[in-house]
């Protein structure tokens, strides 16, 4: 594609600030990455380019692998990732002697504050006099409390006779203990690192003449003051590139006002706008025009495309039209708006929630089982990594272990998975020796042939990194071999090998992306953590997923199903009105620039539920486009 006069303009600024105002399918990713391009080729001096998910870094990193030395001239990464990698190097300017472990589980915080309770007599005793459903609502507000101070870089004040602030400073201490950071530290400590040591910071901003920031809309407080203070007024070559129609991420304290208000003061920015669409038909592009004004221009080369939207009885109606449009759409093979054959892989079906697929899933699995094969899969975050077997949860956990030996957290999983207690760790001795000693306290037998299993497992990985390809192999034939001739375990057994062959695609991954002088136990575990291992999954046929996981991907046909009022907008959202609200109606905007030709928009007027058949009002959102 040739660029345009405004396109090739971006691509050949060079010093001072510049902001990129991108609407959907306007070439924003090939206008970063041509600028990179000359700006390497034009200097010897290095390039940061920030991102907010691993899916657009590793776009990057593939139109940009034909470059010379690309790995040693340019860090392209997650603002997470680039921190960590701050915090790995300069942490022992703020007293971290060695790399902190990564509890990145929501689970995990949750454990952690109730140990906080646990502690004290008082928590404690307040906490348990709680109804069940009021216990998980403290817990989330404790969480939120903690999550939103970490984000506002302030940190908890010690004997302080606020209850949250003291839940605060012992959640930390505890993490302390064990030599952990959460998500929300990873900036955080980056930002500390800076501020009390701000020669590291020149260091940066020597080292990188010049900074690209995509998808600026989602950032955050925290994150923008941690690019201003490693800038620090004197490095203004820094490019933003976002689009206010697609900030999704409100509940996470992102605003706009960073990127479209506040970088054009801080550094005096110039502003561009890209508002063509090259990737969309001009019936999706109709429809985006209708939910966010005047958001896109039409090329007058776009195809004509495909929009409908269609209502039904319920959820199954709409499943089964849906699949039987599907199936046409295939059969017929060929389409002028379509590049190449009809198939399953350029076709998405997209909801608010993933409990919106129910339907949908059944009826795919009714017409697998008549002999109508049609692929599907869900379609995971590049962020989030989840096992479903018991035995490669366990395997994890050991991993953790392994890689911190002061992991008490993580200890303490495994017990409880397993039915024990009290087990305490032996902060002196190796990791392998306290898995040891879990094993010594199993009495069911099944439950100690698995236990061995992974302790021959983990025995190997203990012995080197460069053994894990080989330990997953070990461990799946080892299950194969016990499993074989137990047909009730088989939805186990099945289990199992998909957890597995998830790990070796992690592995794989990483193996790829990492030196070899850098790759370690821990590494691997911050890197799954942080999602970079989880991209470029081989899953292939129908997609199946949420608005928020397929953000920045494109289909040439979307279905956008379950569009009732409380389900698309979300029903809290309803209720809350204002940045909540909108932020639903942007979600509703990616979902329908998701497509490049051919757009469905589906809802049932009743659904079944948990309590019974319920009618359902047809979302507000469709107002705006009939």
């Amino acid at each position: 594609m040739i660029l345009s006069e405004i396109q090739e303009k971006i691509t050949l600024h060079k010093d001072n600030a510049l902001l990129v105002l991108a609407g959907a399918g306007s070439g924003k990713t090939r206008v970063l990455t041509e600028r990179i391009k000359n700006l390497l080729a034009e200097g010897n001096y290095h390039v940061l380019a920030l991102t907010f998910t691993n899916k657009a870094a590793e776009e990057m990193r593939l139109r940009l692998e034909d470059v010379e030395d690309i790995h040693d001239r340019a860090f392209i990464g997650t603002i997470h990732s680039f921190c960590l990698e701050i915090i790995s190097k300069q942490g022992y300017s703020v007293g971290i002697d060695e790399m902190p472990h990564f509890f990145d589980k929501e689970e995990d915080r949750k454990t952690l504050l109730i140990q906080v309770f646990e502690n004290n007599p008082e928590l404690k005793d307040y906490y348990l006099k709680l109804e069940n459903k009021e216990k998980g609502s403290f817990v989330y507000k404790v969480l939120e409390y903690i999550s939103n101070q970490k984000k506002k870089l302030i940190d908890p004040i010690e004997n302080s006779n606020d209850a949250f602030e003291y839940i605060y400073w012992n959640y930390n201490e505890l993490l302390k203990q064990q030599n952990a950071i959460d998500f929300d530290d990873v900036i955080f400590l980056a930002y500390k690192i800076f501020a009390k040591r701000p020669s590291i910071a020149k260091i940066y901003r020597r080292l990188y003449k010049y900074i690209s920031i995509d998808e600026a809309q989602d950032l955050n407080f925290a994150q923008y003051e941690f690019i201003k203070l490693m800038c620090n007024g004197e490095h203004k070559n820094v490019l933003m590139v976002g689009d206010v129609n697609q900030s999704l991420f409100h509940f996470n304290g992102s605003d706009i006002k960073y990127m479209s208000s506040l970088f054009k003061i801080d550094f005096d920015a110039e502003e561009i706008k890209l508002t063509t669409n090259y990737r969309s038909s001009k019936a999706v592009l109709k429809i985006a025009n209708k939910i966010k004004a005047n958001s896109s221009s039409i090329d007058s080369k776009a195809p004509k495309g495909l929009f409908q939207i269609n209502s039904f009885h319920d959820d199954k109606e709409e499943a089964k039209w849906i699949i039987d449009e599907i199936e046409k759409l295939v059969e017929q093979k060929k389409h002028d708006d379509i590049e190449g054959n009809i198939t399953l892989d350029k076709i998405a079906i997209l909801a608010r929630n993933k409990f919106l697929f129910q339907s949908v899933e059944q009826e795919l699995k009714e017409r697998n089982i008549n002999g109508k094969k049609l692929n599907y899969f869900y379609k995971r975050g590049s962020d989030v990594t989840d096992f479903g077997s018991e035995l490669i949860i366990l395997f994890d956990l050991g991993l953790s272990i392994l890689s911190n030996n002061q992991d008490q957290l993580h200890y303490s999983k495994i017990q409880t998975i397993l039915g024990l207690k009290n087990i305490e760790l032996l902060s002196k001795m190796n990791s392998i020796e306290n898995l040891k000693k879990i094993q010594s306290k199993i009495t069911d037998q099944d439950s100690k042939e698995n236990y061995q299993i992974l302790i021959e497992s983990w025995e190997l990985v203990d012995n080197g990194i460069n053994n894990f390809s080989i330990t997953l192999n070990n461990l799946e034939e080892k299950i194969k071999l016990k499993y074989e001739n137990l047909e009730n375990d088989i939805n186990e057994l099945e289990k199992i090998i998909f957890d597995i062959q998830s790990f070796k695609h992690l592995w794989k991954n990483y193996s790829k992306e990492t030196r070899n002088e850098m790759k370690n136990l821990q590494h691997f575990k911050t890197q799954i953590a942080l999602g970079i291992t989880n991209v470029g999954n081989n899953q292939n046929g129908i997609t199946l997923g949420t608005v928020h996981s397929v953000k920045g991907l494109e289909y040439p046909i979307v279905f956008v199903i379950g569009l009732t009022e409380g389900a698309f907008p979300d029903f809290r959202a309803v209720q809350k009105k204002g940045n909540e609200f909108e932020s639903e109606k942007n979600a509703f905007y990616v979902a329908v620039t998701r497509a490049e030709r051919f757009l469905f928009l589906t809802y049932p007027n009743n659904r079944m539920t948990q309590y019974g058949n319920r009618a359902q009002k047809k979302s507000s959102f469709i107002s705006l486009i009939e």
